[in-house]
């Protein structure tokens, strides 16, 4: 089988990239960067906000990986990247099947009353986004979604080496001997390994379904506690954790953002609302879907993976 996957320089694109073939597959990389010449891969370069690529090679499936991560960005720049970017995979190749990896971002902030923190993929998406991340990547969904046959993997917290979006926002929160943790000791994290996402990928890609909507996280989620002190043994951080509880969580990030907007900044601030709703509020994703259509089982969260390599993944390419 063919398969053109995009965003293949990023965090998540190119560990599907890797077990694509390592199953054998024909792989078209695309990304803005250069990946790692391999035998049954073939790179081209694309920058999604150009348009339509130039003489497509045709594929049996499109693996879209590519998204404007950094939720501080302008909305024109989602719009751009992640919206228009969708458009142009769509028209590229009008009639492959279509695997987007998505983000459990486009869920509501909190599961539905008596659920117990569970989301399922039946939980309907917000129309209050908290980042214009999440609200274009509902549009990415709507996009896809209007194909028959495409998948749809909602990932949370996707975790692994080189991660280049969650970890360095962590480890930017040590502090005066602390490690500073938005939320409860308590609260619970659903993360995902991304050689996780990239087996739900390559799963999608190897058996035609139905259009759907999968949930993809770890077998468990994880008290914070638990996260804050893997994460900090993984990488060898002596600091040691300081949970601020949901509270000020909350009121720190929406002052920050406040000032941040008020002076301009370029960069996002040590804490915004998107990252608080992350680690501060509980929430556990239902993955009974993705083992019964795609018979992927989730394992448990390896933390001791987490940490900084020399990947040389960028945001561009990259998925949160």
């Amino acid at each position: 089988m063919r398969v053109a996957v995009s965003g293949a320089s990023g965090f998540v694109g190119a560990a599907v990239v890797d077990r694509l073939l390592d199953r054998g597959h024909e792989v078209l990389a695309l990304s803005r960067r250069p990946v790692q010449a391999r035998p049954g891969l073939v790179h081209r370069a694309w920058d999604l906000t150009t348009g339509v690529l130039p003489d497509p090679s045709p594929v049996d499936v499109v693996v879209h990986a590519a998204a404007h991560v950094d939720e501080w960005a302008p909305r024109e720049v989602h719009d751009a990247v992640t919206v228009g970017g969708t458009r142009a995979v769509l028209a590229t190749w009008p009639r492959a099947r279509v695997v987007l990896v998505s983000s459990c971002s486009v869920y509501p902030l909190r599961a539905p009353a008596g659920s117990g923190h569970v989301f399922t993929e039946d939980v309907p998406v917000t129309t209050r986004h908290l980042s214009s991340y999440s609200r274009a990547k509902a549009e990415q969904e709507r996009l896809v979604l209007g194909r028959a046959g495409s998948v749809v993997l909602r990932p949370h917290a996707v975790h692994g080496p080189g991660d280049p979006t969650l970890l360095p926002r962590l480890e930017r929160a040590r502090r005066h001997g602390r490690l500073l943790c938005p939320g409860g000791a308590d609260t619970l994290v659903h993360l995902t390994d991304v050689r996780l996402v990239a087996e739900a990928a390559v799963a999608s890609s190897e058996f035609e379904c139905d259009t759907t909507v999968l949930n993809i996280a770890d077998a468990h989620a994880l008290p914070l506690s638990v996260v804050a002190a893997g994460v900090a043994a993984a990488n060898g951080w002596p600091e040691r954790p300081l949970f601020t509880g949901a509270g000020i969580a909350w009121a720190a990030a929406l002052a920050l953002e406040a000032t941040a907007r008020l002076t301009r900044a370029s960069t996002p601030p040590l804490l915004t609302a998107y990252a608080v709703s992350h680690l501060a509020v509980s929430r556990v994703f239902d993955t009974t879907r993705l083992r019964q259509r795609l018979g992927v089982e989730p394992g448990p969260t390896d933390l001791s993976r987490w940490r900084h390599e020399g990947t040389g993944h960028g945001d561009g390419d990259s998925y949160d």
